[in-house]
């Protein structure tokens, strides 16, 4: 290769990337960006994104247990459309909902497919159930012809955003915690599973509910905590006024592995 087409090529470069610049820069901003992409830089799903997926009225037995009532039915998009369109399990492995009375919840990208998993921008329930102040859409729902574990996060409502996450980055906090034994583990996992949607732990979760850390001392709870077992009996059985019967996603086995989580995540502070 003579000096002069050595000249040209490197002119040819450098004129490449000013235009690549140009490029760039038009996307700047993340309006400009959400004009291509459907979710911004920090993952955050656009809100016009969701009123191009298909729309249907369906049943949903595994909320209608959730809730105790019967003939629900709700008009839903398809997360797993969501994602089979957009990809964005290249970037990300979950999806953190948002929700507008302090609430998170937060679905792992292969739930959403293995259960096919929807999301109620409407809903319409039999006339003789009292719906409580949480329950509004949008909400997660399980199709009928799908079995999905009995877990609080598969009914989340109230959602006023979807942010893609990963999953590693959000549970940081809670998985640098050494446990000391398998029950502890085993309890931190129905704990995310459950209870961090309500009670955040070192930073990770929602705020609707209490503060437990500040509320019990579990190191002095002799006999596996029977008094935060007991509020929780008060406060989660299936008859109280809210509707939230989480006594349906845990045995005693379950709570008192909880139990010993919180013994040595409220050790680790």
């Amino acid at each position: 290769m003579d000096l002069a087409d050595l000249i040209r090529k490197k002119l040819s470069l450098f004129i490449l990337l000013i235009l690549t610049g140009l490029g760039c820069s038009h996307h700047s901003g993340e309006d400009a960006y959400l004009k291509d992409f459907p979710f911004s830089r920090e993952g955050r799903v656009h809100p016009q994104l969701l009123e191009h997926l298909r729309v249907e009225w369906i049943p949903s037995a595994y909320f209608d247990r959730g809730i105790h009532t019967q003939g629900s039915r709700f008009r839903a998009v398809s997360l797993t459309e969501l994602i089979r369109r957009f990809r964005p399990e290249e970037r990300w492995d979950a999806v953190l909902l948002d929700c507008r009375d302090d609430y998170q919840g937060i679905i792992s990208i292969d739930d959403i497919l293995e259960y096919d998993l929807r999301l109620a921008l409407e809903m319409k329930l039999t006339s003789n159930v009292d719906r409580p102040d949480w329950l509004n859409p949008m909400v997660v729902i399980v199709p009928d012809s799908k079995q999905a574990p009995r877990q609080e996060r598969f009914m989340t409502a109230n959602i006023r955003e979807l942010s893609f996450v990963r999953l590693s980055d959000y549970y940081a906090p809670l998985d640098a915690v050494a446990f000391e034994s398998m029950h502890a583990h085993r309890g931190g996992q129905a704990f995310k599973d459950n209870c961090l949607f309500c009670h955040s732990l070192k930073g990770v979760g929602g705020n609707k509910g209490t503060n437990l850390l500040k509320a019990y001392d579990f190191a002095k709870e002799a006999g596996g905590g029977p008094q935060f077992k007991k509020d929780f009996a008060a406060f989660h059985n299936k008859n109280n006024a809210d509707k939230q019967d989480m006594e349906q996603f845990m045995d005693m086995d379950t709570l008192r592995r909880i139990v010993v989580f919180l013994r040595e995540i409220q050790k680790d502070r």
